[in-house]
């Protein structure tokens, strides 16, 4: 009787929980993880901006969790600062900022499951990285990361998906903060392009 009213009680906190929308700060690139020291080629070290994104959805309380267009700006943004591709000031006054290069991300889709124990979500992200005196596009690519959040993480389903939605988008931006590291140094006015 005991195990029949804990297992009634979870599946009412389940379905009482209310969905909640991804939290930017989940999102955050771990900037300990990122060699900065090595960091980005000179030419993309605090050079980036960042175009309004789109792509994201805004979350119903009464359906799933979903990561909205702010949410995401704001992890990309902040990504960006921790791992030296773009400056801080980007945060004071974002339409103000100097950079050389532009980044547009478009969050093209965001693969959840209907239900489970384990929630496995995919985030699939087009970047383009463009340089702004020339027009020159020096990347572009199409990035897929899947992330899951399981029964020890937490016991309802809503904040899973929630989770699971905040790991997808970090591994991605983790993933993007990789290639620009990779990317070789540019003259000014030499953009190349990559896929």
């Amino acid at each position: 009787m005991l195990r029949f009213t804990v297992l009634a009680a979870l599946l009412l906190a389940t379905l009482g929980a209310c969905a909640q929308p991804a939290s930017y700060a989940a999102m955050v690139v771990d900037a300990q993880a990122v060699d900065t020291a090595r960091g980005p080629a000179p030419s993309y070290r605090e050079t980036l901006v960042v175009a309004p994104v789109s792509g994201g959805k805004e979350t119903s309380p009464l359906w799933t969790s979903q990561v909205g267009n702010a949410e995401f700006q704001e992890a990309l943004t902040r990504s960006l600062i921790a791992t030296k591709l773009a400056s801080a000031n980007i945060l004071l006054n974002p339409s103000a900022a100097n950079g050389r290069y532009r980044l547009e991300a478009v969050l093209q889709n965001l693969q959840q499951p209907l239900m489970g124990f384990d929630m496995t979500v995919t985030a699939t992200v087009a970047y383009k990285l463009t340089e702004i005196a020339t027009g020159m596009v020096v990347y572009e690519s199409t990035l897929v990361t899947p992330a899951t959040a399981t029964m020890s993480d937490t016991m309802i389903a809503v904040e899973r998906l929630k989770l699971a939605n905040e790991k997808a988008i970090r591994a991605n931006l983790t993933k993007l903060v990789g290639e620009l590291y990779a990317l070789p140094d540019q003259p000014a006015g030499g953009g190349q392009r990559s896929s």
